[in-house]
């Protein structure tokens, strides 16, 4: 079951980013093959400093560089301040690489690349891969210049009512689903900027 809902979310994230997911065809274009090189280079820095896994990367990137996001699994239970440290110290990690990156320059939307065209998320699962539901962070992401910070808990979910006709020509009413359901809360949000400070990190050139 967990094979099949990994292969779930991997489809939809290759839809959701518009692009796709370490390309190999040969005549792809040449920023494809820069963004590339460093999304690998990053996921292998990444794992040995924190022992996070690389699920995958995408952006948005049909005739230049405009969006570059990157996504991690970590089998560690994490606090607010763990997540923080991650988010914020990996996000000035892939601005730096994609600002330096000479061959890759010519094709980014705008120089330098700044926070608001990255996004990296770190899911956190127990050791069976599921989420967390001890009240610690289950998912960390940056998006529009902020970081959120999800928890997990079960929730009971109400059944849908299903309508519908059957041989008899008789309306017959169901109630489908409902029950426990593991679903992700909001747990707190802050702005890259604050998490900057809090981690001790006091001048990014790379901000928006």
């Amino acid at each position: 079951m967990i094979a099949h809902v990994k292969t779930f979310i991997f489809i939809v994230f290759i839809l959701i980013t518009g692009s796709k997911l370490n390309a190999k065809e040969t005549n792809q274009p040449e920023y494809l093959k820069y963004v590339d090189e460093i999304v690998a280079d990053f996921a292998k820095d990444m794992g040995k400093r924190y022992e996070l896994h690389f699920y995958g990367s995408g952006g948005s990137m049909p005739t230049d560089v405009e969006k570059i996001e990157v996504l991690f699994i970590s089998h560690q239970q994490s606090t607010v301040d763990n997540a923080r440290k991650m988010e914020v110290n990996g996000i000035q990690s892939l601005l730096q690489r994609i600002n330096t990156h000479e061959k890759l320059r010519p094709y980014l939307r705008e120089y330098p690349f700044k926070t608001d065209r990255v996004c990296l998320s770190i899911s956190f699962r127990t050791e069976t891969d599921d989420r967390p539901l001890d009240g610690s962070v289950a998912s960390v992401f940056l998006a529009r210049n902020k970081i959120f910070y999800r928890s997990a808990e079960i929730q009971m979910e109400e059944p849908t009512p299903l309508t519908y006709m059957n041989e008899k020509n008789e309306v017959v009413k169901e109630f489908i689903g409902g029950g426990p359901k593991e679903k992700l809360i909001p747990l707190m949000e802050e702005t890259y900027e604050e998490a900057l400070k809090i981690v001790g990190i006091t001048h990014c050139p790379n901000q928006k």
